[in-house]
């Protein structure tokens, strides 16, 4: 056993720990504690690990190798993608010093919770086995089910909670149904024997029938149409944290685990999963931006609008090559930094209404130039981080002669742009509902102020993320 391979995954697995210590340490009862006091003590000991996590990673990273026998695989591809989820759950945990201490309550359970979603993601990322898919995969999403509907006190919440749940299972079940049959047919679960077995000829219908399968499953995880239809509830009612971890880290996860199964294993189908993906994308990006339009609630028109993007990255992938496969790690990184971005200003703006956004300029001008620009780069307006992501998949989408895929992608480019500014047309020319002004701590404003130079540096400073990501995707 190779046990610094998987360090990072002990380290969280050792920090849930610390947590559940802490939160039974710290109960006002044993220790004293006001309640905000307790809760500000969490909140520290959660970034704090998140800390300790990003240290283990980077001295983890001379140790590349395999554990668990061929099942666990730690190469630069895993190594990329960790430092992205780790980056993704710091932003989550530094949105809960803004979240309503009324609406989420048991914090120290919440915490746990954020971390064993990690730990998932952190797995998803060097998984080379079916059966270690499927485990991570459901530490991830169960995680997530409770998470969604953690405020027990507001219908909504409970209501997303169980949908998510009821349409997760329905998705299990495809993926479980898909490995079996590609078990059957390959006589085992790793990667090894999947690639073997599609490279030593023609695939039967076995074959093909289970890895559609597992792709249906995965579908559920990226919000691509027809499995997508979780999102809009599942978004407005869940915590405004929750929904940016699953907007941002679970549409991650699913993508990297599509990229390393289509390209290492199912090259050789090649042909029939790109034009299968490719009208999904189509459906996916149609589907996503006009149902956007109508919305009249903020994670509604965001949840809407992650569909819509998850088109364009099912557009990189359908390509079939490298040049693809990039584009959708350049498209993810540039995603995680913008949405992240817009949640978080969701997370700080009293209400969900859309209405809430009128006159936002005059109540807290930072955060309506943050929204601002966090909707320019989702839209895809240069020279921030998402144009150079969505340029990037059109072109995959050309260069694999599909130019009219790339035409419904341009489409779309139009039809997103115009509801993200109906938003900040709210922002900056409809009367405030309100004259309070919304207050922002220090620590709330500085990490918005380093996504927002993220979505900047990355849209005009590409060539060092487009290098280190082509690096990393090389399989």
């Amino acid at each position: 056993m190779n046990w610094p391979v998987v360090a990072i995954e002990l380290a969280v697995c050792g920090w849930i720990a610390v947590l559940l210590a802490g939160d039974a340490l710290l109960t006002p009862r044993f220790a004293g504690l006001e309640r905000g006091k307790r809760q500000r003590r969490l909140w520290s000991l959660a970034m704090l690990g998140i800390g300790v996590l990003a240290w283990v990673l980077g001295w983890q990273s001379r140790w590349l190798g395999q554990a668990f026998g061929p099942m666990f695989l730690f190469d630069g591809f895993a190594f990329t993608f960790k430092w992205l989820f780790l980056i993704t759950t710091a932003v989550v945990i530094a949105m809960m010093r803004q979240a309503n201490p009324l609406a989420i309550t048991h914090l120290g359970e919440f915490y746990l919770l954020i971390f064993s979603a990690l730990l998932g993601m952190l797995v998803l990322a060097s998984i080379n086995d079916l059966l270690l898919l499927f485990i991570a995969l459901e530490l991830l999403t169960f995680s997530l089910y409770v998470m969604a509907a953690y405020v027990k006190t507001d219908p909504r919440s409970i209501e997303a909670g169980m949908k998510y749940l009821i349409m997760g299972s329905v998705s299990s079940g495809f993926l479980v149904y898909g490995i079996s049959l590609l078990y059957g047919a390959a006589g085992g679960t790793g990667f090894e024997a999947l690639r073997a077995l599609l490279a030593s000829g023609p695939a039967g219908p076995n074959v093909l029938a289970g890895l559609f399968l597992v792709l249906a499953g995965l579908g559920f995880k990226v919000a691509a149409v027809p499995f997508h239809l979780w999102v809009p509830d599942v978004y407005e009612g869940a915590p405004t944290p929750v929904v940016a971890l699953l907007s941002v880290g679970s549409k991650m996860a699913g993508m990297i685990v599509l990229l390393r199964l289509l390209y290492s294993v199912a090259l050789p189908v090649a042909a029939v999963w790109t034009a299968v993906l490719a009208a999904l994308s189509a459906a996916t990006l149609l589907y996503g931006n006009l149902a956007a339009i109508p919305q009249t609630n903020v994670k509604r028109l965001l949840g809407y609008s992650s569909i819509g993007h998850a088109g364009y990255l099912l557009m990189g992938l359908c390509s079939g090559l490298l040049s693809g496969a990039q584009a959708v790690g350049f498209y993810l990184l540039a995603y995680l930094v913008s949405t992240l971005a817009a949640f978080f200003v969701v997370m700080i703006v009293p209400g969900d209404s859309l209405e809430e956004y009128n006159g936002l300029s005059h109540r807290s001008p930072f955060l309506a130039a943050a929204m601002f620009v966090a909707l320019l780069s989702l839209a895809g307006v240069p020279p921030l981080a998402g144009f150079v992501g969505k340029l990037l998949v059109l072109l995959s989408a050309v260069e694999s002669h599909r130019l009219w895929l790339a035409a419904i992608g341009g489409l779309n480019v139009a039809i997103s742009l115009y509801y993200y500014l109906c938003v900040v047309r709210r922002m900056y020319l409809l009367k405030p509902a309100s004259s309070k002004p919304i207050a922002v701590d220090g620590i709330s404003r500085a990490v918005l102020f380093l996504l927002l130079l993220g979505i900047v540096i990355i849209g005009t400073v590409q060539e060092p993320f487009l290098r280190l990501l082509s690096s990393a995707i090389a399989f």
